[in-house]
């Protein structure tokens, strides 16, 4: 339930953002800039962070939550390490844009949709249907891809932050 919050704290901030800032002239693009930049550090970042936190701090419960509780849950210190990782670069998205917001998109993507089929095979191959594994977990590990790349390439297209800027030279 933690990760639908952060979510909807991501949604919600860039709404808020983007009304206010609704007021003055905008280029085309700028809606999709300020979603994404929310999304990006918030939904992705400080979600990944909190994820690592939870792995880290309280793995056993984490193992248990999710449906893996063979063994001491030794995955959990190189999972927590993943998310944290992310959710850095995430958060990194405020003041880094351009290629660098396509970076994290794109190893989000792997990392998200590759847990997806992991909750999915264990779904499916040993009936898991603990809330860790077939609950918010799986359905955020398709819906924060999706999101950020549909954002990100309405960004692209109309010349939002999402375009690399040539470099000024000194």
């Amino acid at each position: 339930m933690q990760l639908v919050a952060i979510a909807a704290i991501a949604l919600i901030g860039a709404a808020i953002h983007w009304t206010r800032k609704r007021r003055t002239p905008t280029r085309p693009g700028e809606a999709a800039d300020t979603f994404l930049v929310w999304w990006l550090a918030v939904a992705i970042g400080i979600g990944g962070i909190l994820g690592a936190c939870a792995h880290l701090f309280d793995g056993p419960g984490t193992a248990e939550m999710i449906g893996y509780t063979r063994g001491n849950g030794g995955f959990q210190y190189e999972n927590a390490m993943g998310d944290l990782s992310i959710g850095i670069a995430g958060v990194l998205c405020i003041w880094y844009r351009g290629n660098f917001w396509l970076a994290v998109i794109i190893i989000m993507s792997i990392q998200y949709l590759g847990d997806a089929a992991g909750h999915l095979y264990y779904w499916f191959a040993e009936d898991n249907t603990r809330p860790g594994n077939i609950g918010a977990p799986l359905y955020l590990d398709f819906l924060e891809p999706i999101l950020a790349w549909i954002l990100y390439r309405i960004s692209h297209e109309h010349g939002g932050d999402a375009l690399q800027r040539p470099r000024r030279h000194a």
